[in-house]
């Protein structure tokens, strides 16, 4: 266990803005934007037509890297700072600025319409909610997603705990967890199951995630009445 506990943060925007020129995660997209385009790509989807969420955006890697592959964005974050970089990437990448919608926002707040996004993704987002709204913002992330889209979601893991993390009552799931949200009986095919720890220098310590991929089934074709 590390000498130093993780701690996480309740204000995101004094972070971001403490290295304006810099990105505390880095500039490139997280595995599970990756993973996300990945399926819904495998499975036909033209990012030309297609409209994604990216809530809790953060400053801006898994947007930019989304609207770089030509989808329509809308993002969210609480942090002023992070939507500013974030346009900085886009201006970097050279990528539209009109291909995102970025805008302050809590994910509490969110209304979440539904069947508005080819692709919904929730990136580390949903762990600083309680038990008990970690699971409600969930269940609203999947009707958010188009029938025949994919819904990406990543958390903290359990295993945080392992590692002295200082986490408080925070929403907390493993990869199993995550999947259960995603059956076949609910319209789901499960694509990607992922557990992983990883070190993290800025803390020294460790920390733990899960994340899962999934796609919403399509509607089944109503069929036609014969005669």
């Amino acid at each position: 266990m590390s000498s130093t506990p993780f701690q996480a943060p309740t204000d995101w925007e004094p972070i971001y803005a403490a290295s304006p020129k810099s990105y505390t995660f880095g500039d490139e997209p997280s595995q599970l934007a990756r993973t996300a385009l990945h399926f819904f790509e495998t499975f036909d989807g033209d990012p030309h037509t297609a409209c994604a969420l990216d809530l809790g955006c953060g400053e801006g890697r898994d947007t930019a890297f989304l609207a770089a592959a030509c989808l329509q964005v809308t993002a969210r974050d609480v942090a002023p700072t992070g939507l500013v970089k974030l346009t900085a990437l886009l201006e970097r990448d050279g990528t539209p600025v009109g291909r995102v919608d970025a805008a302050l926002g809590d994910v509490r707040e969110f209304a979440y319409p539904h069947d508005a996004y080819d692709l919904a993704l929730a990136a580390n987002v949903y762990q600083f909610l309680t038990p008990e709204e970690g699971p409600v913002h969930i269940s609203r992330l999947k009707q958010s997603t188009k029938p025949g889209g994919i819904c990406a979601v990543g958390v903290f893991s359990p295993a945080m705990l392992a590692w002295g993390a200082l986490v408080g009552d925070r929403y907390l799931a493993t990869a199993d967890d995550l999947a259960a949200f995603f059956t076949r009986e609910a319209g789901w095919l499960l694509l990607d199951r992922t557990e992983y720890w990883t070190y993290r220098r800025q803390e020294d310590t460790m920390a733990s995630f899960a994340y899962v991929v999934a796609r919403r089934l399509p509607s089944p074709s109503v069929p036609l009445p014969v005669g």
